[in-house]
């Protein structure tokens, strides 16, 4: 009994992912994978020279997600005026606001040229936790998959 109840427990134990992948995390424009590397990120404020909605807001109709407010870099924007596909390295980071003091941040990033969840970076946590920590996460492909968009919901024009 004790080793069938092991494997249940194992079965749903989420992976956390890498806490670096070793990417950059100096560029404003890109943000790096890996737990520990994008709050590094984050904290240093490099995503709040992006297009940002100005205030917090209730979640969208069907959301996952909390009260939030989303920033998106050029790239991300930049392909927002027409129907051309996402570029490699699109981004956006959702702050959402669990608390007046606690912020879950969810962050997606285009890896590579193809369409669809497997072609976007997926993280979604604080520095002490996560729910989803890699490309193509089913944790953030299983809502975004209803995106208008490759995958992706909001764009914020500059």
């Amino acid at each position: 009994m004790r080793s069938a109840m092991f494997l249940v427990l194992a079965a749903c134990s989420s992976d956390p992912g890498s806490p670096s992948f070793g990417d950059l995390v100096d560029d404003p424009q890109l943000p790096p994978r890996g737990q520990d590397d994008i709050h590094t990120w984050i904290e240093a404020g490099h995503y709040l020279s992006w297009s940002c909605e100005p205030e917090r807001h209730p979640p969208a109709p069907g959301s996952g997600h909390g009260p939030n407010r989303i920033c998106s870099n050029d790239a991300l924007v930049a392909a927002a005026s027409g129907d051309a596909d996402f570029s490699i390295g699109a981004a956006s980071v959702k702050e959402v606001f669990e608390s007046d003091d606690s912020i879950v941040y969810a962050v997606y990033r285009k890896m590579d040229e193809t369409i669809g969840g497997n072609s976007w970076y997926w993280y979604e946590g604080t520095r002490d936790g996560n729910v989803a920590n890699g490309q193509g996460d089913g944790t953030c492909t299983g809502c975004h998959g209803r995106a208008p968009r490759d995958f992706v919901y909001t764009i914020i024009n500059p």
